[in-house]
């Protein structure tokens, strides 16, 4: 199922259908800061399990999996914040951004990678603020982009209609924000109040 919407001004009428997906156990496709991606709700271990394997994502994984949460106190809840830590993502958030924390109790086992660490995202972007809103619990996410993708280029699947036909079978709605060019967010992983850049991608290093 595709829904439309536009996404400066996302209606929340029309983000229903997806919000009833993700509290269905339902794996959703949508439009971030950075393309599109995969979401499912935190508390769903089978969509989580979903997630993973459209990923290819296993358990004992190096990369942790990632979270979109609403604001700065909502990360503190899921992640080990420090001083030094409090004063970079604050700087930085709402942005293109992944920031890899220690995770604490709060997240799920199945979240976590083999270094009990997770991802955690607060994208500037109205899709993502509404859909975590009116789910009332972190979303679950990662770019539609495979983590091992070999051969075909994912980054040319970026149409809603070609994901509607080729995850069909493992998504149970589309957001529909128009066709987008995917531009990977920049990936800081702030443990022990070391920063250690991950990935470069949209968002400017800190200084």
């Amino acid at each position: 199922m595709i829904v439309h919407i536009d996404v400066e001004r996302p209606a929340p009428r029309l983000l229903k259908p997806a919000i009833d997906a993700l509290r269905d156990d339902g794996v959703i496709i949508y439009p971030t800061d950075t393309g599109y991606a995969f979401g499912c709700a935190l508390s769903s271990s089978k969509g989580i399990t979903i997630l993973r394997r459209l990923k290819g994502i296993h358990e004992k994984h190096p990369k942790p999996l990632t979270m979109l949460v609403r604001d700065l106190a909502e990360m503190a809840r899921y992640g080990h914040v420090g001083n030094q830590v409090f004063r970079i993502i604050r700087r930085l958030l709402p942005g293109p951004y992944t920031m890899v924390l220690r995770a604490t109790s709060e997240v799920p086992r199945a979240m976590k990678n083999r270094n009990h660490e997770v991802g955690m995202r607060v994208p500037d972007h109205a899709v993502c603020r509404m859909l975590v809103e009116l789910l009332d619990e972190p979303l679950l996410t990662g770019s539609v982009t495979p983590a091992e993708s070999k051969g075909e280029s994912e980054a040319q699947l970026e149409d809603p209609d070609d994901y509607e036909r080729r995850y069909a079978r493992d998504v149970a709605v589309i957001v529909d924000g128009g066709a987008m060019h995917p531009d990977p967010s920049t990936v800081l992983r702030l443990v022990d109040d070391v920063v250690e850049v991950l990935r470069e991608g949209k968002g400017a290093l800190p200084q």
